[in-house]
């Protein structure tokens, strides 16, 4: 216990100085994937092995390999048929597609799975794909009036440059961000068929966030994020990919939060990351297991006096920064 408590301290120290793990959306103003923002994810420096991945709690046979989930986007929305081609800027759609913010999202990729925007030179496939670029114009229509003024249509078309097929794999309702309490917020993940010079396809995954607000009698789009997977960071670099170590070094170490173990349930791809502080308050971390094995937070809860679980906002990395300034006072 001694040693792993040394070990934790040292990653601390090491994290204090070396990029933590986070969204930045700034650094790519501009770059469009999917009809969204296209996130970078900072990570570990690559020649900083941070976690001895032979350890026998650390599987990574999970970080290698793809997706077995059912396909969520197989509706044939016949109702919007009639509207492919047509001019996106002069399309009056029907109220039903729109009805919840799910029903909005999940039938956005419904319009989209059969779409592609193959690229000059594509050697993918065996002639025509899918409906090609038909349902683009309609797929447009899915974003706010804000969210088009933001994102002209030339734009949204080419962000899915290079994409033949789209797969809707994960779906789910989050809580609101802090700062947009509005708005509903959906996780989503997409299994995606990309085009080669070559006589073959590649697949990519993307996870991401897809952000709704009420427009006349329904829900539409007003933000998109997406970050693509790596499959060669979390086998080799670091503990952050991992909901146990990842609360253990970020709430415990970091934030001095977690009193005794961490202790993390599983039901399909969610995990819930267990703990308890000082003073016996019991909290929990959602975390979605990506197709790529990495354990992403979702979120932050604490058990209220109820007894009930409610929503709650923690930074870890504020702690670091607090860290630090306190060290600068005492210099």
């Amino acid at each position: 216990m001694k040693m792993k408590n040394i070990k934790y301290v040292l990653l601390c120290l090491i994290m204090i100085m070396a990029t933590t793990l986070r969204i930045d959306a700034t650094e790519n103003e501009n770059k469009y994937i999917l009809g969204g923002n296209l996130i970078d994810e900072s990570i570990i420096d690559e020649d900083l092995e941070v976690v001895d991945s032979r350890e026998e709690y650390y599987d990574l046979e999970r970080f290698f390999r793809p997706s077995d989930m059912t396909i969520l986007n197989d509706e044939n929305l016949n109702i919007l048929k009639e509207f492919y081609n047509k001019n996106p800027y002069k399309m009056d759609l029907p109220s039903k597609p729109f009805r919840s913010g799910k029903d909005t999202v999940v039938n956005y990729f419904n319009v989209l799975r059969e779409a592609a925007n193959p690229v000059e030179n594509n050697e993918t496939g065996c002639g025509s794909l899918g409906d090609v670029k038909a349902p683009y114009p309609v797929a447009y229509n899915f974003l706010s009036k804000s969210y088009q003024k933001e994102l002209p249509y030339k734009n949204f078309l080419d962000s899915f440059k290079n994409m033949l097929h789209i797969n809707l794999i994960k779906v789910n309702n989050v809580p609101a961000d802090k700062d947009k309490p509005g708005l509903l917020k959906y996780f989503v993940e997409l299994e995606v068929i990309e085009g080669s010079t070559e006589n073959k396809g590649l697949f990519a995954y993307y996870y991401g966030y897809i952000y709704l607000d009420k427009e006349n009698d329904g829900y539409k789009i007003v933000k998109m994020d997406y970050s693509s997977e790596n499959y060669l960071c979390a086998p080799y670099h670091g503990w952050a990919y991992d909901a146990q170590t990842f609360v253990e070094i970020e709430y415990g170490n970091w934030c001095s939060l977690v009193e005794g173990d961490v202790i993390v349930n599983e039901d399909g791809y969610e995990k819930r990351a267990y703990y308890k502080d000082k003073d016996d308050n019991e909290y929990y971390v959602l975390f979605y297991e990506l197709t790529n094995g990495v354990d992403k937070k979702i979120a932050d809860y604490k058990k209220n006096k109820d007894n009930q679980w409610e929503v709650i906002y923690i930074n870890p990395e504020k702690c670091i920064q607090n860290k630090e300034s306190e060290g600068n006072k005492e210099s």
